[in-house]
Parts: C-alpha cells; structure tokens; sequence
C-alpha cells in the first residue's frame, strides 16, 4: 500500500505527516504478516481483503495517534474474520487439492 493511497483514504492532503503515515503503513503491514504469515499473499483476492484491513488499522492508528493496534479494533468482528481468513490459507488451499483427487 502506497502513501498516496493511504493519504487519499484518510482525506489528507498536505505532506506534514508523511514520515508518520509511512510508519503507520509500515507498522500494520508487520501486525498482519506477524498475526497470520505471508501466504495469503500470494492470492489476488486475500490481498485486496488484507488491504481492507491494513486501511481500517491504518485508519484508526491515525486517529487515535498511536502506534500499537487498539483492543477494541483487535476485537472487532470485520477485524477478526479477515485475519481468520488470511491466516487459514494453507487449509484452504490444502481442501482444494483434496477435493480435486
């Protein structure tokens, strides 16, 4: 996920927070690979799902000012299933050559 696009997504349209933003891109990406690993990225439509999660964590780091993942947003429902869903990958793909013998 690019600055700009993040930028765009939170309305922001001046370059002052740049180095802050480009922490928070960085800082979340890390919290999703670290919750559920890297495979779902090999998987167009789990990475537009990982996206949407990376903008709500994005999102509300930004507002609250800070660095760490809130508890309420770590207990949020859409939050929950998304990362269920891209950490379950290999089974996913482990039942699709299953079901293919």
């Amino acid at each position: 996920m690019t600055l700009e696009e993040v930028k765009s997504y939170l309305n922001i349209y001046d370059d002052s927070e740049d180095e802050y933003i480009s922490g928070l891109i960085e800082g979340s990406q890390i919290y999703i690979d670290s919750m559920v690993g890297i495979n779902y990225k090999n998987d167009e439509n789990l990475v537009k799902l990982s996206q949407i999660l990376q903008r709500k964590i994005i999102s509300d780091m930004y507002d609250n000012r800070g660095t760490e993942v809130a508890n309420n947003t770590k207990r949020d429902i859409m939050v929950i299933s998304i990362l269920d869903k891209l950490s379950n990958i290999d089974e996913v793909k482990k039942d699709e050559s299953d079901d293919g013998d």
